[in-house]
């Protein structure tokens, strides 16, 4: 019994006191997690030492607290099982925590596309200046490895929701990707014009 007395909040690893913190909620404790199907309620399969998920669980109890709260001050019965249903849904459409792997693997994803495309352009742009078609393809490749391991790897792996990584994906791809793609097509455009009239 002193064993428990003396147990502190501190003594826990971080990912226990992240779950320490989602079990004592008031919400978890109400039953109204559960209610709205959010997967909060049960922690149980959640390992201590997976911070990068729990992180993003804390994220969206955070959420589904505050819009909990805006629905109870807007009159709605939040105890009204299909009331919480419906929050439920919307919770789930706008947080919809990952594991780090999923992070992790979207940002290999989106660098080895960076590279093959920086590559495929230097090379289209060593024809066009009738320089090595490799040489340019290893120079571009090489910028656009230096880019997306400097810029764009550490930004989307770690992105803790499936929203938050589609949005930087779609950022990387306007800022990064398009870019790049749009002068591959100028200089292909020229090497054309280059092999029809020179």
């Amino acid at each position: 019994m002193k064993e428990i007395q003396d147990f502190k909040l501190e003594d826990l690893g971080k990912g226990g006191r992240i779950l320490a913190d989602l079990y004592s909620r008031d919400n978890t404790l109400n039953g109204k997690y559960k209610e709205a199907e959010i997967g909060l309620d049960d922690l149980s399969r959640i390992k201590e030492n997976d911070i990068f998920f729990l992180e993003a669980l804390k994220i969206k109890a955070d959420y589904a607290d505050n819009r909990i709260a805006a629905t109870e001050s807007g009159g709605k019965d939040t105890y009204d099982s299909k009331i919480m249903k419906e929050l439920g849904r919307q919770i789930n459409v706008i947080i919809n925590p990952i594991h780090k792997s999923e992070a992790v693997m979207t940002a290999v994803w989106c660098v080895l596309q960076l590279v093959v495309i920086y590559a495929v352009v230097g090379g289209m742009w060593g024809l066009v200046f009738e320089k090595s078609f490799s040489i340019f393809s290893l120079f571009g490749g090489i910028v656009g490895l230096l880019i997306s391991t400097l810029f764009v790897a550490p930004v989307i792996s770690s992105q803790r929701t499936k929203e938050l990584l589609k949005n930087m994906v779609l950022r990387y791809g306007i800022l990064l990707l398009y870019p790049v793609f749009w002068i591959g097509v100028l200089g292909l455009v020229v090497l054309i014009i280059k092999l029809i009239f020179f």
